[in-house]
């Protein structure tokens, strides 16, 4: 990742001081009783860590995977030619290579980094029989310097319908997204219900369309208009996708080919997540932080307000809700 763009001093200032109140004002909603303490408290030491989540979404089959390795350089996560991510993977910054598999009971265990697919695949762990929460991989990679964490979900839409609710369940987690289309497939209405969640959480976007060492000319020009006005009609306004092939990029750093990489198309995005990494990251954290605020404000005030209407409910009225409740039940 280049460095040569540092940040002046004053927009630092303004990025502290506006985290600072930001903390504050969590800090005065931890007094609120109807606000989810434990929510605020995560939400809390996201703040203060300058913890990042750029998290790779898209259906299952698009390359999320192999993006991830390509971005990093190493084939550090398992693909398959089947829907096979089931569980979300965490890549974060690391002196060395590391995996830690933690459960849903709050057990954290390490595992050689060759055992990874044995918790994160569908095969290796079907069903998440082995009751895992999420892996963390740690990594010495200049993109997971200064708390940025790559997020590889599960695919949507696919047989597996855990593998989609897991997806859903990180969108709140989201601070940026990577939106993956491929050329294999037509975008579909379903990627674009879901393109409409992911808006809701992420504070910004990018989209690639993947796989283009599969078309060629006309072809792949003809996918790229269809995808972008697919994307236009959603996102309200003009978007741009960047065309790659991760898979070429993978094999191009491996191999270290320049002509690979070149055919990958993979560098014009490289460059452009840099300059966003450096320049546009913590406005896009704390305006994502300040969403999850306002949806727990929300929620808080909506519990607040139930609970004064049951107040001036009459006793009676509140007899009747019970037996019906009974009787349903």
């Amino acid at each position: 990742m280049s460095q040569n763009t540092i940040p002046s001093p004053g927009p630092i200032r303004e990025y502290v001081r506006l985290r600072e109140e930001v903390l504050q004002t969590l800090d005065g909603m931890m007094s609120i009783e109807a606000t989810s303490r434990a929510s605020l408290g995560e939400l809390r030491e996201k703040i203060a860590t300058d913890t990042f989540n750029l998290v790779v979404v898209g259906q299952f089959k698009r390359g999320k995977t192999c993006l991830i390795n390509a971005l990093l350089g190493a084939e550090l996560l398992p693909v398959s030619v089947v829907p096979l991510t089931s569980i979300v993977t965490i890549l974060t910054y690391g002196t060395s290579l590391e995996v830690k598999v933690f459960t849903r009971d709050g057990r954290a265990t390490f595992v050689e980094p060759d055992r990874i697919a044995e918790y994160v695949t569908e095969q290796g762990n079907p069903q998440n029989v082995k009751n895992v929460r999420e892996v963390v991989l740690t990594y010495p990679s200049e993109y997971l310097k200064d708390g940025v964490r790559l997020v590889d979900t599960p695919g949507v839409g696919s047989v597996y319908q855990h593998n989609t609710d897991v997806a859903y369940q990180y969108l709140p987690k989201s601070d940026a997204a990577l939106f993956l289309l491929s050329v294999d497939q037509p975008v579909s209405r379903a990627e674009l219900d879901f393109l409409k969640d992911v808006q809701q959480y992420s504070g910004k976007i990018f989209f690639l369309l993947n796989k283009i060492d599969y078309l060629t000319g006309k072809d792949l020009e003809d996918c790229l208009e269809f995808s972008e006005k697919s994307l236009r009609d959603v996102m309200g306004q003009e978007v741009k996708i960047f065309p790659v092939s991760a898979k070429l990029a993978l094999d191009g750093k491996i191999a270290d080919d320049p002509e690979l990489l070149a055919r990958s198309r993979l560098t014009e995005f490289s460059r452009t997540l840099d300059r966003f990494l450096m320049n546009e990251k913590g406005k896009v954290l704390l305006l994502s932080a300040t969403n999850s605020l306002l949806r727990l404000l929300a929620q808080a005030r909506l519990e607040v307000e139930l609970e004064l209407r049951s107040l001036t409910i009459p006793l009676e009225d509140l007899k009747e809700k019970v037996r019906y409740f009974e009787e349903k039940k």
